[in-house]
């Protein structure tokens, strides 16, 4: 065999061991991950609604702003505020709420978080019992996904599993799995999968229910060695053969 020859083959058995190492390692990462149907940013939110109907006085924020607790949302006059204070039914001061005057309902943020929805025009009549604003409780954002999941990847999902988010900028973000519910409704079988990260936060304001894509990480007790070994062994020993 001329030195040329051997180079040749040398080289190529290098392009075929590459490819083939790469193709175990792309298999290896679809064996041990489970890619989100669908997956949404989601958080706790205070709604701020009127027990009276009446009229817009005044609006103190708009969506987006960012709110502390006891921030002024906005301002609701209501003759039939004044009868139900008169009469003692209705106390002057609440949770979310004070009265000033004999007819304006002040209504507050309850804690901490971002503006979702406060759009009613000043002037505008609001019905008794209507939901006037919105307010997405800081500290509370998480991801929910739906993910098709087997029983056997179940088996090798604990609670605290990575779950690499890619949020509407394209942020890239890790949370961990605390939660996960199946639904069986659509016929398939379907885990709801919660999970929390601290740089979800940092990561900046997402619109309550903006999708995200969402990759969870299966637990690998084998390890990569071990499983590129054996799958390695399963490809060049014929079926029914030992080694």
């Amino acid at each position: 065999m001329t030195f040329r020859k051997f180079l040749s083959l040398l080289l190529g058995t290098v392009l075929v061991l590459g490819a083939a190492g790469i193709g175990l390692v792309y298999s290896y990462g679809r064996a041990h991950t489970l890619e989100a149907r669908e997956a949404v940013v989601e958080s706790d939110v205070s709604t701020v609604g009127t027990p009276f109907g009446g009229s817009i006085q005044s609006v103190a924020v708009r969506a987006g702003d960012t709110v502390a607790a006891g921030q002024e949302i906005l301002r609701v006059q209501s003759a039939t505020l004044q009868q139900a204070l008169s009469t003692a039914r209705f106390s002057p001061e609440g949770v979310g709420y004070h009265i000033e005057g004999e007819d304006v309902m002040v209504f507050t943020a309850t804690a901490e978080g971002t503006v979702g929805r406060a759009d009613l025009a000043v002037g505008s009549f609001v019905p008794a019992n209507t939901e006037i604003a919105t307010v997405e409780v800081a500290g509370t954002s998480r991801i929910t996904a739906r993910v098709p999941m087997t029983a056997a990847d179940f088996a090798r999902l604990p609670l605290g599993a990575p779950m690499t988010v890619v949020l509407p900028d394209s942020t890239e973000v890790t949370a961990e799995v605390y939660d996960v519910q199946f639904d069986d409704s659509t016929g398939d079988t379907v885990a709801v999968v919660r999970a929390r990260s601290e740089d979800l936060a940092a990561a900046g304001t997402f619109t309550n229910g903006a999708p995200v894509e969402a990759e969870i990480r299966l637990d690998d007790a084998e390890g990569f060695g071990s499983w590129a070994a054996r799958q390695l062994t399963e490809l060049v020993t014929p079926d029914g053969a030992t080694i």
